[in-house]
């Protein structure tokens, strides 16, 4: 008896000492949160918000430490280089290692825009333009409508909303919702997300609207994996259309040989 009362302090005991494991929706939150992390870091490398020697926290300027802060992802940022790699694929590990890459972050922006990535361009612009007019604002893009340049923007001052867009973060789910306008104008002002004016034009209306910082690492996820199963499903398709043309032009050849031979 005295036996069995010690194994049942003991497990008792151990139950005390060894933290509960985490469940499910805690450590797909935690792996959404450290991906968006990374990509907040990558992105203000690439862009020039940060250099290479300003990894740490403690070192980052308030244009990086503030979203961080509020989204609460501070703590899991990687600190190092090499933690950062961890969570890079090689192609863009390679790009943090490129001299040009702010003109490589540039272009990126520039195509994403044009591609309407983050929605329409405010004011009915066509599209946006790289230049280089020198001078402390660096690179820029000009707003361009009907040939002429409407507004302009440093091109630095949109790195979070790349950095939102290679973690995955789906589109403005919020676009045709009522009030979705105000909440967009409010994600502006609130977030910081860059809306670098000139002359009055905002580059961006359309913004992925984190919005509360509850469960964005799940969202987020969640996204991937519907992004990942959209893919796979357009690939599905692929082959079977591919099945389907191997298919006829097997019936032709055959057709052919038939016709040959009599």
């Amino acid at each position: 008896m005295t036996a069995d009362v010690s194994l049942a302090e003991l497990r008792a005991d151990a139950r005390r000492r060894v933290p509960d494991l985490p469940s499910l929706d805690a450590v797909v939150e935690d792996a959404g949160r450290q991906r968006l992390a990374a990509y907040y870091v990558y992105s203000a490398l690439l862009a020039g918000v940060i250099g290479d020697g300003g990894l740490a926290p403690a070192a980052w300027p308030p244009e990086l430490a503030e979203p961080m802060r509020a989204l609460g992802l501070a703590p899991l940022a990687p600190g190092t280089a090499r933690g950062l790699d961890a969570r890079l694929t090689p192609v863009e590990q390679a790009t943090l290692r490129n001299p040009g890459r702010r003109l490589e972050f540039a272009q990126l922006l520039t195509d994403l825009i044009n591609g309407g990535a983050f929605g329409p361009l405010c004011g009915d612009a066509d599209r946006v333009r790289l230049a280089d007019p020198g001078g402390a604002r660096g690179l820029v893009l000009e707003l361009v409508k009907g040939g002429r340049v409407v507004g302009t923007c440093p091109v630095k001052d949109h790195w979070e909303l790349v950095a939102q867009y290679l973690a995955g973060m789906p589109l403005a789910e919020t676009g045709s919702a009522p009030g979705s306008a105000s909440k967009v104008a409010r994600q502006l002002k609130e977030t910081g997300i860059a809306h670098a004016v000139s002359a009055g034009t905002v580059l961006a209306v359309h913004v992925y609207p984190l919005g509360t910082i509850a469960a964005i690492g799940t969202r987020l996820i969640r996204a991937r994996i519907q992004a990942g199963k959209d893919q796979a499903d357009t690939l599905h398709r692929l082959g079977q259309d591919l099945h389907t043309l191997r298919a006829q032009a097997d019936g032709e050849l055959e057709d052919l040989r038939t016709g040959s031979g009599t």
